[in-house]
């Protein structure tokens, strides 16, 4: 099986290469660092306490428009099978 034994040398490899790492000092690179001033946030951008209750209502009114459309949709479905099934048996008779 040439891939095991290609896996096998391929862990050696990594470990031999992350033993040498270990091994050598680290070495501390010096970066400037600098702080950005930070940006002024328009007040009209942060979201209101009163923005959040209508975004809540709006997402459970949209939660239920969704559920009524799928209690619609299997109600439907239903039907359809009920009508279909009903057909199949008339043939049957």
């Amino acid at each position: 099986m040439q891939w095991m034994r290609d896996r096998d040398l391929l862990v050696e490899d990594t470990l031999a290469f992350v033993q040498r790492l270990a091994a050598n000092k680290p070495v501390w690179i010096e970066t400037p660092t600098r702080v950005e001033q930070p940006i002024a946030v328009a007040s009209e951008q942060t979201a209101k306490p009163r923005d959040r209750i209508f975004e809540r209502e709006e997402i459970l009114q949209r939660v239920a428009d969704f559920r009524a459309n799928q209690h619609k949709f299997q109600r439907e479905r239903e039907e359809h099978y009920k009508s279909t099934m009903a057909k199949v048996h008339l043939a049957h008779v």
